[in-house]
């Protein structure tokens, strides 16, 4: 049996905005009678199992599955904005055009949908507004839509309380909205969920479907709903939903539940057969889906593609955002990965920021690097932060610079990116003089050591103890098991460290001390801007106050320093993000206004003259 093709990047028709889709298709001889379409779960979920379902639709086409994974209207990469109206009305428009497009592309005569959360909810209501989707599978779905919306607003109270704790906290939103996790809900769409009830929507010809509905992690279904569906005549089956934890846990620790995507590969074979013969299939490209889209930005319409990287092991994956029609080549921005998030970056910032810079007239590129989001390599999760922190990841956006330079898109080059992506941005910098900014945002470490990754997190942590004694059992309470566990075995082995641990311990750190005045002196001799952004209490900027490298840093020609009050290393309340968003602009603003005189800056850092979103 041949190997499935690479996935396909798609942008689909029929819904209110262009619906960005990944295609997963699989090798011609093991075609089987059955599409599937998965509908991811909101926000933080969607962005910690982002991966996770990336490998589960790789391994339902290895099985003959033909899959495609979509991206509601005004999320992720799809168009439109969380503030359009009718959220409900596209997010539902969307499933329904996927599983239009994905039946026409392989001639299959049924469709499942596989529903996880707020996917659920979709799938659902999709199939009963007569979408060409036969089967559901629904895990961890309520029967009524506004369970999912208090779940949100409690974990938004609880995040509000700690994002602003000691800090002036920001004017309230908007009467009705609803953010959680970094991610908006408008009040409009709060009061279409709060009304939306599975059970007063029946699925036309129900004695003819199947329903798989799945426990979450030992937590039963929803009553109301099982017993909805089996009144309906649905052969309703109802399984453990072992893995949702493990699949939302973070993006640098979650991994798929194979236990579960086993069982529900054994189920969609319960019914499905082998397709049609290669030959008798319809074409690969048909009505419904493009290779690009146009997106509206305020008055002006930029255009977005897929890009790949090609690389050893693979591919790179972003999505560039262009200005419509031809442009020279000059200025062009990339985004990097935050940590181990993908190209959307952190509450989708990455996405709004190169739209808005595209219809600004720059190009601006969002990438995936090794084994992150849509990028080929490794499926593991990078538990452990150094492994974010490698040599590879620096060569792999060069790479890219070189890819863009190639095709006549930019030639000069703006770096950003937070945590892993700021080191990234810096890095590229010192080695490439074709990048003329690089914009970090809350970078976890500037220079790394393998002889003092060890020891860095949970001597921060000691640290953080220490100014906050309180902050014990709030650790307890939110830290991993094994952040605390590293904490404790660090704090017991502290006496017993010997002269030789401290004395080469005492040389990394003195020769990251040379490298960084070396480092900063090169991008100063260069011109090369540097945009250094933190949030409150980052434990880098502490330790660079500490030092006095946070003086020095202000006083080079080069630095920007700007610093935002909220307890959150990415930024996730709306008002937080609007900072991040306008000092961005800034830093290109400085940017664009340098190339008559490279030092040339506004007056005062919140100065917004040029570019306003």
């Amino acid at each position: 049996m041949s190997s499935p093709p690479p996935p396909q990047t798609l942008y689909l028709d029929g819904s209110l905005e262009p619906v960005h889709a990944i295609f997963h298709r699989p090798a011609d001889d093991a075609m089987r009678d059955a599409t599937v379409v998965m509908c991811p779960p909101f926000g933080w979920d969607d962005v910690c199992s982002y991966r996770s379902l990336r490998d589960w639709a790789g391994r339902l086409a290895s099985a003959g599955y033909p899959t495609i994974r979509i991206t509601y209207p005004g999320s992720g990469d799809s168009g439109g904005t969380p503030h359009d109206p009718e959220r409900l009305e596209a997010w539902t428009a969307a499933a329904a055009a996927a599983a239009r497009w994905a039946r026409a592309a392989t001639g299959s005569g049924h469709a499942v949908a596989i529903g996880i959360g707020l996917g659920g909810l979709i799938a659902y209501r999709a199939a009963a507004g007569g979408a060409p989707i036969d089967d559901l599978v629904l895990w961890t779905t309520p029967a009524r839509a506004r369970a999912f919306v208090r779940q949100l607003r409690a974990f938004s109270k609880l995040e509000r309380s700690q994002f602003f704790e000691g800090l002036e906290p920001p004017p309230p939103l908007p009467p009705g909205e609803l953010e959680a996790g970094g991610f908006l809900l408008s009040a409009a769409t709060v009061q279409a969920l709060d009304e939306l009830d599975l059970t007063a929507l029946p699925l036309p010809a129900a004695r003819s479907r199947r329903v798989l509905l799945l426990e979450r992690d030992g937590i039963a279904v929803d009553a109301r709903l099982l017993e909805h569906l089996e009144g309906s005549g649905a052969a309703v089956t109802v399984a453990p939903g072992t893995g949702y934890a493990e699949m939302t846990s973070h993006p640098q620790t979650a991994r798929p539940p194979l236990e579960l995507i086993a069982h529900i590969t054994a189920w969609l074979g319960d019914a499905s057969t082998l397709g049609p013969p290669a030959a008798e299939r319809p074409p690969a490209h048909v009505p419904g889906a493009s290779t690009s889209a146009e997106i509206q930005v305020g008055s002006v319409r930029v255009k977005e593609t897929p890009l790949t990287i090609r690389q050893p092991f693979g591919n790179l994956a972003g999505i560039l955002a262009e200005p419509l029609g031809r442009h020279e080549a000059g200025l062009c921005a990339v985004l990097l990965n935050a940590g181990a998030q993908r190209h959307i970056g952190p509450d989708r910032m990455w996405v709004e920021a190169a739209r808005r810079w595209a219809a600004l007239g720059i190009p601006s590129l969002r990438l995936d690097v090794e084994g992150i989001g849509d990028a080929d390599g490794d499926t593991t999760p990078y538990a452990a932060n150094s492994s974010l922190y490698q040599d590879e990841f620096v060569h792999q956006v060069l790479a890219t610079l070189d890819v863009l330079q190639q095709q006549g898109i930019g030639d000069r080059f703006v770096l950003a990116g937070l945590c892993a992506g700021a080191y990234w941005s810096l890095h590229a910098a010192l080695r490439d003089s074709r990048v003329d900014a690089a914009l970090m945002v809350n970078p976890a470490r500037l220079f790394w050591d393998q002889t003092l990754a060890p020891s860095v997190a949970p001597s921060r942590d000691f640290r953080a103890l220490l100014s906050n004694p309180t902050a014990w059992s709030k650790m307890r309470r939110e830290a991993s098991r094994q952040r605390v566990r590293a904490l404790a075995l660090w704090l017991l082995a502290a006496p017993k460290r010997t002269l030789w641990d401290r004395s080469a311990r005492g040389q990394a750190e003195l020769a990251l001390s040379n490298e960084f005045d070396r480092s900063f002196d090169q991008l100063e001799a260069a011109g090369q801007r540097v945009l250094y952004l933190s949030s409150f209490h980052e434990p880098l900027r502490s330790e660079l106050e500490r030092s006095g490298r946070l003086a020095q840093l202000e006083r080079r020609s080069n630095v920007t320093l700007e610093y935002i009050a909220v307890r959150d290393h990415t930024f996730r309340p709306i008002w937080a993000q609007r900072q991040v968003h306008e000092a961005l602009d800034r830093a290109l603003e400085w940017e664009l206004g340098d190339q008559a005189g490279r030092h040339a800056a506004p007056s005062s850092p919140n100065d917004l003259a040029g570019i306003k979103k």
